[in-house]
């Protein structure tokens, strides 16, 4: 089994790229057989390891041997799926499992899709529209006709599917939410906050003992411009279906009352935080939380393993952002593990194998137990306290999809310097202007 190099990198995505990805596929097609890589994509590294370039990485035989490519963008779980190979392996001595894992993986696959380089198995995020374009485009194998699929829960599957038909195996959901501290609001006779109202009141009696309420990484924009799309779907579930309205000129952002909530949230809270959020980056905002230095994070169920790989003694949990607006506070949540099959594939039957084994529930267990983030197969015993207040709202239907996965490529990239600026000047007339502005260029032609 090949030894891949874990890189932790956020996944990036620019309009540039994923015009080229498309446009290659118009020019190039998907088709079943699986071409080598231009001399100029292996030079750029084609989004592969050295090894990974070879031809053994391919869907080939040798002899009675089948070895299938494996491309995880999930980095973080480098260790995780080669233990889980092994196991494979064991079992199917006839395949061999090559496993691909890079930096920034998605702009990799991007260009290695460009040139009809596609690996045998790849796992993606069904919600998000790059990866609905491909199973539009039949890049991605149908599997909706395999037994396994029967193991995954069935609100999970129906999301992940693209126009009634199933492409993706879904493992895993990850969820954002408010990760608190549990022994600071214990030790200080403060109640945890369900309603928005009471989340102030919290911060403010933190305050008043002189204990820092929130811990905010806004030195980086890619988790502040999470903070603000997952907080804007909390304020109203359907978001897109307002960006869309603005953008298409039939509005102004001072005319929704969207924005200006988000706005003024985003800076109520900020108040409880340290004097300079726009000096703290994520590492920093993770070990205020490990170390007791602040009380509350919004963050991602990515960062729970963080804190406790850096205090595995504290006592946290991640519960529901309340709702500004004092309604329901639905959970923002995305697909976070799904292996997809691709039409280039020569041996679907061996890949068909592998994904059957990873809808198991014993493989499932291992997965979850490992990786941390609610399961969605069948079946599985999820025993992590700190996301289990996700993980009931997640099984009962109280959650909404990340808006991003349905926004243009590069839009919230772009949002995310007038939210900085929201940040540093206060000024929320002048955000909502260039929030409108930015609304226009990205979805004046969306459907």
């Amino acid at each position: 089994m090949q030894k891949c190099k874990e890189e932790r990198s956020m996944r990036k995505r620019t309009s540039r790229v994923l015009a080229a990805a498309l446009a290659g596929m118009m020019l190039v097609g998907c088709g079943t057989s699986q071409p080598a890589a231009t001399e100029a994509a292996k030079d750029n590294g084609g989004g592969q390891t050295e090894a990974a370039k070879t031809e053994d990485t391919k869907s080939t035989e040798s002899g009675d041997k089948v070895t299938l490519e494996l491309y995880l963008q999930k980095t973080d779980v480098v260790d995780i799926f080669q233990e889980m190979i092994g196991q494979f392996e064991e079992k199917n001595p006839d395949i061999h499992i090559e496993l691909t894992c890079v930096p920034d993986p998605e702009t990799a696959l991007v260009t290695r899709i460009a040139s009809n380089d596609y690996p045998d198995i790849v796992t993606i995020w069904p919600a998000e529209k790059f990866y609905r374009d491909l199973m539009r485009d039949g890049a991605l194998m149908d599997i909706s006709d395999q037994a396994f699929m029967d193991q995954v829960s069935e609100g999970t599957r129906a999301i992940a599917q693209y126009d009634g038909k199933d492409y993706s195996l879904s493992m895993a959901m990850s969820a954002y939410g408010l990760i608190v501290n549990n022994q600071l609001f214990e030790e200080n006779g403060i109640e945890k906050p369900q309603t928005w109202d009471q989340l102030i009141d919290a911060a403010k009696a933190f305050q008043e003992k002189g204990i820092q309420a929130f811990t905010f990484c806004d030195k980086s924009t890619e988790p502040l411009g999470q903070q603000a799309e997952r907080m804007s779907g909390i304020i109203n579930n359907d978001i897109t279906s307002q960006f869309k309205k603005v953008g298409k000129g039939e509005s102004k952002w001072a005319d929704e009352p969207e924005m200006k909530t988000l706005a003024e949230a985003m800076l109520q809270i900020r108040e409880y935080g340290q004097a300079d959020t726009l000096g703290t980056g994520s590492e920093d905002s993770l070990n205020d939380m490990a170390t007791g230095k602040a009380a509350m994070l919004l963050y991602g169920s990515w960062g729970i393993q963080t804190i406790l790989n850096l205090n595995p003694d504290i006592d946290i949990e991640m519960i529901a952002i309340p709702n500004p607006t004092g309604g329901e506070s639905m959970v923002p949540a995305s697909i976070d593990t799904a292996l997809s099959i691709t039409e280039a594939c020569e041996n679907k039957e061996a890949a068909l194998k592998f994904l059957e084994f990873m809808s198991t529930t014993e493989t499932a267990q291992f997965y979850a137990d490992n990786e941390q983030n609610p399961p969605v197969i069948k079946g599985v015993n999820y025993n992590r306290p700190q996301l289990q207040s996700m993980a009931d709202k997640l099984n009962a239907g109280e959650y909404f999809f990340s808006p991003s996965v349905y926004w243009p490529a590069g839009f919230r990239k772009s949002w995310e310097a007038p939210l900085q600026q929201l940040v540093m000047t206060k000024d929320v007339d002048a955000f909502m202007n260039d929030t409108d502005a930015i609304s226009v260029e990205y979805f004046a032609n969306e459907e």
